[in-house]
């Protein structure tokens, strides 16, 4: 059985680097992948002032050849919940050439650096995870052993997909157009405490047509894709979410990052 969203709490909010370093990035994301700027995009063009639009236009995948990262545990939970975690972000590997693979040295020097403290879900997108040596870059806020699997299925997998450089699916146009604006803003902040601001860019600000890398349509059981009530809607019919990765995440990260 779905858990309606309003249980959920705390929701995924990803981080984004400040405005003055999306050139920077750009250049970066270029370098690594140089499908990760779409058609004709001007990195010169790149005004500071549109940062939040231009975080849903560059593209921050690895290289299609294939992505191994470390995974580092700051808060140093038991050896059998590292493991579980691991377990759950290897699901994507089913299908890609992806392995997530625990350091065995310093945790601070691993590529992915992980803790559960306040703070929500949250994690730096794609090769961003690379420009904040030493730093946390996700967090799974609480979770321990006794944290139901259906979590672990729902949550892991949804963080290690942003860390892999994959967006919120629930930012496709076709989905955003299905939401009631103000509804829907005083629903996440009844729910999640965001200002009006952090609504209107975490649901409302559809992805750009230009960035869209992924399915033809949307998906709105992907895992990346919130699960979103009826009282948000403008048809009263909600937007389901997902809770484990579907059949078209699988095809998608087999076409992104293809097994040799």
């Amino acid at each position: 059985m779905r858990k309606s969203l309003a249980s959920q709490v705390p929701v995924c909010i990803p981080k984004l680097p400040p405005p003055e370093k999306w050139k920077e990035l750009a250049v970066q994301a270029k370098a690594v992948r140089p499908d990760n700027l779409p058609p004709g995009f001007n990195i010169e063009d790149i005004d500071p002032t549109e940062h939040g639009r231009l975080a849903l236009v560059i593209r921050l995948r690895w290289p299609k050849t294939g992505v191994r990262l470390t995974v580092g545990f700051l808060d140093n939970p038991e050896p059998a919940l590292r493991r579980k975690i691991l377990a759950y972000a290897n699901m994507w590997s089913r299908t890609g050439n992806i392995q997530f693979v625990e350091t065995r040295s310093y945790a601070a020097s691993a590529d992915v650096r992980l803790a559960r403290g306040e703070g929500g879900y949250w994690s730096w997108l794609g090769i961003d995870i690379l420009n904040h040596p030493g730093q946390q870059t996700m967090n799974l806020q609480g979770f321990t052993l006794s944290t139901p699997d259906s979590e672990f299925e729902r949550v892991v997998p949804h963080e290690f997909g942003h860390t892999l450089g994959f967006p919120h699916e629930h930012l496709r146009a076709q989905i955003v157009e299905r939401l009631d604006f103000e509804r829907t803003i005083a629903y996440f902040m009844r729910t999640q405490g965001w200002s009006r601001e952090d609504v209107i860019f975490q649901v409302l600000t559809p992805l750009e047509e230009s960035s869209i890398f992924g399915t033809a349509r949307p998906d709105e059981e992907s895992i990346m894709a919130y699960q979103i009530p009826g009282e948000c809607t403008k048809s009263g019919r909600p937007i389901l979410g997902g809770v484990t990765i579907s059949d078209s995440d699988y095809a998608f990260v087999a076409r992104e990052y293809p097994k040799p």
